[in-house]
């Protein structure tokens, strides 16, 4: 039996803005936690809406789903590196970076950088939402 293929317009049902893709990274890195770390209760860290980060209801322990990710420190809205994700994953040879130029609407420098940190993603061994946690508290 065939696999279904995962086409751009899958992409953008199942992506369709930046919380949801923050919410999906959220949940692959730190789904298996139900209890907080610093405080240790057993807890749901709730999303801080006006920032890319969730926070303990009880002591306020905070978890950044981005940090130590190609996506960390990134103005890129998610949504876009999704999509170069995408890109990189459907084509035969990768994609260069004035393709993503292209495709995104984002500056040469922007998509070189994405197209750098993407490669280096995808040659590393566990991918892209792997390596150490990091979290602060306020």
């Amino acid at each position: 039996m065939k696999t279904p293929k995962y086409t751009i317009d899958t992409l953008h049902k199942e992506f369709p803005n930046d919380d949801v893709c923050l919410d999906f990274i959220f949940q692959k890195r730190y789904g298996h936690l139900d209890y907080c770390p610093k405080c240790g209760v057993i807890t749901k860290f709730y999303r801080i809406k006006t920032r890319k980060y969730y926070k303990c209801p009880h002591c306020a322990f905070e978890l950044y789903p981005l940090a130590n990710t190609i996506f960390h420190k990134s103005d890129t809205p998610l949504t876009k590196w999704f999509f170069a994700i995408y890109l990189f994953s459907n084509g035969k040879n990768g994609t260069s970076a004035k393709e993503l130029e292209r495709h995104l609407g984002v500056t040469y420098k922007t998509a070189w950088r994405m197209a750098k940190q993407i490669r280096l993603m995808l040659q590393e061994n566990g991918g892209m939402l792997s390596g150490i946690i990091v979290s602060s508290t306020p």
